[in-house]
């Protein structure tokens, strides 16, 4: 899933539709993008690839499924499904739970075909400036992960847009990052990342957005050919109904 994206001070800006019940309230919002490189937590995982997403908020809870589907023969693709809480103690605090569950068809008995990960944070946002911090486990892999970020969106009212900045680093530290394997292979490693977006009102219920990123990591041991220092770009569009 990569609502990291989401974690990065919200590097988007999404339009929704909110329906009013009864002491409730829901919107539905769907994203279809294409990623020149897929990077998560400063990893490539594959090249040219499309990605989709529709997610259902229900007052402070939400649901949703994310994907990634390589154009690229003989990569991977990526389903997760998630699920989280946010919990907004003002208009500068707010806390969140979420859990993911990670899955990779394609990958077979050679390589990790599903993971398990729960994560808890917080955002604290003052004068348009967002900091957060949360951490992750994943029980698969028994990792560890702790990711710090930083944004800002500055408007860019005569156009209808935006400017959205985000930086992060992160450690990630992991007992087993080889399950299938017969034996225990330790991992541990920092990532680091810059994000610039421009997420552009087409309409009252669609958002297309631009973005540049770049991400590096070092110590990574495995797989020993992963390299750093990527630059990437991404294009799409949100719809909220």
């Amino acid at each position: 899933m990569k609502k990291t994206a989401i974690l990065l001070a919200a590097l988007a800006a999404g339009a929704g539709v909110q329906a009013q019940e009864p002491k409730s309230s829901y919107s539905v919002t769907t994203d279809f993008s294409f990623a020149s490189e897929y990077v998560f937590r400063g990893v490539e995982l594959a090249d040219n690839s499309f990605q989709g997403s529709v997610e259902v908020t229900l007052q402070d809870f939400y649901v949703g499924l994310w994907t990634n589907q390589p154009i690229t023969r003989s990569q991977d693709n990526e389903i997760d499904l998630y699920a989280g809480y946010k919990y907004k103690v003002n208009d500068q605090l707010s806390f969140e739970a979420v859990g993911t569950y990670y899955w990779y068809p394609e990958a077979g008995s050679a390589g990790v075909e599903h993971t398990t990960e729960a994560g808890v944070g917080a955002t604290y946002t003052v004068r348009g400036l967002s900091t957060s911090v949360y951490g992750y486990y994943d029980f698969d892999l028994e990792a560890q992960t702790v990711q710090v970020s930083l944004g800002y969106s500055l408007p860019l009212e005569a156009i209808g847009a935006s400017l959205d900045f985000s930086g992060y680093y992160g450690w990630v530290d992991a007992d087993d990052i080889a399950p299938q394997s017969p034996w225990s292979i330790h991992e541990s490693y920092n990532y680091y990342g810059v994000d610039v977006s421009v997420p552009y009102k087409l309409s009252e219920h669609a958002t297309f957005t631009l973005g540049a990123h770049w991400a590096d990591n070092d110590k990574l041991l495995y797989p020993g050919d992963v390299p750093g220092d990527h630059l990437w770009w991404t294009a799409g569009i949100t719809i909220g109904f």
